[in-house]
Order: C-alpha cells, then sequence, then structure tokens
C-alpha cells in the first residue's frame, strides 16, 4: 500500500507544471577603447543571476578583470585576460556592484563587455540597475518602488445604433436627426460607417466577406487583438475594402458637438468636424476627436418617406498598464 501511495505521489509531481524562469534582462552592452581603469556601476536585486561576458577585440591582453561590491567582497576576479570570458555569479545582496577592468600596459586596447540579469522571483522582476549618482561621494542608499508604463492593453468597444429621420411631410416635420456616442476613456482611434435604407444589408454582407476573407489571408495575425468584424479590423489599422454601390436612398450627415447640434436643430448656422451629403454609405476610420460626446447628425430631403439610418462605430481603446519598479536612490 505505501509502494502503492509513492507511486501516486510521484506521478502527480510528474504532472505538475515546472516553475517557468525568467527570462534573462540586458543590462548592458559597451565597447570601449582601453585607457587606463574602467569602472562600471549598476544596482542588482538579491538573488539574481548576472552572467558577464566580455571580450578583447583589439589588442593582446586586459591585466585584470574584477566584479565587487560597492564597500563589499570581491565576486569574480581574474586576470591577463587575453580574448573573451563568461562568468555567471549570484547576487547575495540587493545593491550596488561595480565592474573593473584595469590596465596599466602600452599598445592600443578595444574591449566589450555585454552583462544579463536574470531575476529570481517575480517581486525583483523589475528592477532598475541604472546607477546615475555619485557612489564615491554618496555610497548609502536606499529601495524605493515606482509605478512604470509597462505596456497597454487594447481592446474594442462597438458604440452603433440606428435612427429613424423623419421626412418632411410636406413641411410639417423637421427632417433631421441624431444619434449621440460617447468616445470610451483612452480611446486611440475610432472607425464608423453609416449606411442608408437598402444600402445597410450590402453593407453587413461585405463585412462578413472582408472579415472572412481577412482571416483566410492570415492578416489579421498582424493586429493586436482578433476582430469580430471587419469595420473593428479597419479600426485596428488593417488594410479592408469594406465600400458599397451607392443604392436606394440618400442622406446628409455631419459630426457634431453639442453645442453645434443644439444649433442643426434649430436650423441656426452651426460648425461640422464632418460634412457629407448624399450619402447612401459611408466609411471613415478616425484619429481625431478622441475623447467627449458627440453627434451624427442627419438630414432627409425626401418630403415623405422616412429614412432608417444605421450608425455603426467601433472605437479602439488603448488602456496603459502599470507595473511597480523597484530602484535604489542615494541617501544624501
Amino acid at each position: 500500500m505505501l509502494c502503492r501511495n509513492l507511486f501516486i505521489i510521484c506521478c502527480l509531481g510528474a504532472l505538475r507544471p515546472c516553475a517557468q524562469p525568467f527570462s534573462p534582462v540586458l543590462v548592458a552592452d559597451r565597447t570601449f577603447k582601453m585607457d587606463g581603469d574602467h569602472v562600471f556601476t549598476y544596482a542588482f536585486a538579491k538573488d539574481d543571476e548576472v552572467q558577464l561576458r566580455m571580450e578583447v577585440l583589439v589588442g593582446r591582453q586586459v591585466r585584470q578583470v574584477e566584479f565587487t561590491q560597492l564597500n563589499g567582497p570581491i565576486l569574480f576576479s581574474t586576470y591577463a585576460l587575453d580574448t573573451s570570458l563568461t562568468h555567471r555569479m549570484r547576487i547575495p545582496h540587493t545593491g550596488i556592484y561595480q565592474l573593473l577592468v584595469r590596465e596599466r600596459g602600452l599598445g592600443k586596447k578595444v574591449c566589450r563587455i555585454v552583462l544579463h540579469r536574470t531575476p529570481a522571483s517575480p517581486i525583483t522582476e523589475r528592477f532598475d540597475t541604472q546607477v546615475n549618482w555619485d557612489v564615491q561621494q554618496y555610497p548609502n542608499f536606499r529601495e524605493q518602488k515606482r509605478s512604470v508604463l509597462v505596456g497597454t492593453q487594447t481592446e474594442i468597444v462597438s458604440l452603433g445604433g440606428h435612427v429613424n429621420v423623419s421626412a418632411s411631410k410636406m413641411w410639417t416635420k423637421k427632417p433631421m436627426g441624431l444619434y449621440q456616442f460617447t468616445l470610451p476613456p483612452n480611446t486611440a482611434r475610432w472607425a464608423f460607417r453609416i449606411t442608408v435604407g437598402q444600402a445597410t444589408a450590402e453593407a453587413r454582407r461585405k463585412d462578413a466577406e472582408a472579415l472572412k476573407n481577412l482571416l483566410q489571408s492570415g492578416a489579421a495575425k498582424a493586429l493586436a487583438i482578433a476582430p469580430q468584424t471587419a469595420l473593428a479590423a479597419f479600426a485596428l489599422g488593417a488594410a479592408v475594402d469594406l465600400s458599397v454601390p451607392k443604392v436606394g436612398e440618400v442622406i446628409d450627415y455631419a459630426l457634431l458637438s453639442r453645442e453645434n447640434a443644439d444649433k442643426f436643430l434649430k436650423g441656426e448656422k452651426y460648425q461640422a468636424f464632418i460634412f457629407q451629403e448624399n450619402v447612401s454609405a459611408d466609411v471613415q476610420r478616425r484619429l481625431t476627436p478622441l475623447a467627449g460626446t458627440w453627434y451624427f447628425a442627419f438630414r432627409n430631403d425626401n418630403w415623405v418617406d422616412d429614412i432608417a439610418v444605421q450608425v455603426d462605430i467601433e472605437a479602439v481603446i488603448e488602456t496603459p498598464v502599470y507595473a511597480q519598479e523597484t530602484y535604489l536612490e542615494p541617501i544624501k
């Protein structure tokens, strides 16, 4: 029975996923001429694995290479480096470390050093290795944390709907209509499509066909996220043909602010961000405006029949993503 239990435990252990190691992060890649001693100063976190790679590119020999903790022990040292070396070491304490390259000989020498750090845990994954102060004057330091931008999260928000634009009914009604929408925070760009009457069905068919072709071609893989419609892919930046032949009813439209939308309804003079005439279908990608509440204003020149207008809007939202980073600052 004991053997059987041990066998089960071993099997479960084998099935348990292994912890994924962190990838090495480049700290420095420097090529320099040897004209005396060189000292390079960096900060590292406790249990970082530091990989040092040094090459003598021009010349014969470098007298000494040393990696040491500031005012602390030497972690690595070698003499008479002829060609190159690669060395790994574990950082014992969070602090300031220096790479010293010493040379007293004559002759032209050119060297290259490359330093990588592999963090030991998520706590120290984001760690600023730069030391931007005089450590001889201020050798003491403290750890601090700050939020740093690490990327953006992209999503698509659909804001579409429809509006019925009344006919004038022989001048008994205002042949006008408004569609209100508010662009979400962090809108980076957006696309809209306006279709009138019969053109809406053709636009829906064209959208489905264009999206299918885009997915089959593999071009959608280059986009930040997978689009659900061809209009969304267009908003994300894909080259998608969404043109629709002019059919049936047409309408005039304008993109207006709230103030100008009120003027539009009152029949007063207004200023439009966009204005188009005689449209049965129109598609545009916009980089402005990117915030606020806006109105698509429509005018129907049909005396008898109301006109159904479909407004499709796909807004690309890019929300900043922040993470905590640890850094060292001097105690003055």
